[in-house]
């Protein structure tokens, strides 16, 4: 009950302090992309591709909210890891909101089964968006800049670049239809209990940012006398 009162009156300033410039980028360049293929020449292939994409970018864009810039000059009565699930709570719903509403034009525009079955695309979704956050995640355990969220679009590049590399019959970007489209999308499902014990353990308390200093108060010392060097 305590833990639900302290994040209740959290969300407010946290929905404040949160960078909402980034997520708010990343929706209007997902709803810009996905345009051509609605309006001019309607195109499936195009919009399950700019789908995947604005996936991505909302993933970007939310992954700014997991560094917290006070962290280091404030002591708060609460713990980093409900501080750290809020924030990742506030953004997650918005961009989630967004990119339904993006696949629901796309389906009213192109018809139900034109881009892809929608539960294989939205587990697709959820790992492309939440890798980028769960990279940022653990970057934010060590750094409290906004430069730490940069790890995770750092994080989605890196790994998309080395899906390229992997064999069309067995690559995460298959064209619905195809006869690996089960199979492929069974590895996306692990993806899902990974990024989740990502987010477990990165958004716990923060690792130490250097080295404890040496120094010590004169209570703190503990003199040891070995018996050799008192013989001599």
């Amino acid at each position: 009950m305590l833990r639900a009162r302290q994040g209740l009156l959290l969300l407010r300033p946290l929905a404040v302090a949160v960078p909402w410039g980034p997520l708010a980028l990343a929706a209007g360049l997902s709803a810009l992309i996905l345009l051509p293929a609605l309006l001019d020449d309607p195109a499936p292939a195009a919009a399950l591709l700019e789908l995947r994409l604005a996936a991505v970018l909302l993933g970007a864009g939310a992954s700014f909210a997991m560094t917290d810039g006070m962290a280091p000059t404030v002591v708060t009565a609460t713990p980093r890891w409900l501080r750290q699930w809020l924030r990742l709570a506030i953004v997650v719903l918005p961009a989630a909101l967004a990119w339904l509403a993006l696949h629901s034009i796309a389906i009213a525009v192109l018809g139900s089964g034109a881009t892809a079955p929608a539960g294989d695309l939205a587990v697709e979704a959820i790992v492309c968006g939440f890798t980028g956050v769960a990279g940022a995640a653990v970057a934010a355990r060590y750094r409290h800049t906004q430069t730490a969220a940069l790890a995770g679009p750092l994080t989605q590049f890196t790994l998309a670049t080395f899906t390229f590399f992997i064999d069309k019959q067995h690559s995460p970007w298959l064209p619905p239809g195809s006869p690996n489209w089960s199979t492929v999308h069974r590895y996306w499902l692990l993806g899902l209990p990974i990024i989740a014990i990502t987010l477990l353990l990165a958004n716990r308390g923060t690792w130490p940012l250097r080295r404890p200093s040496f120094r010590q108060t004169p209570s703190q010392l503990r003199i040891t006398i070995e018996p050799d060097r008192i013989s001599r």
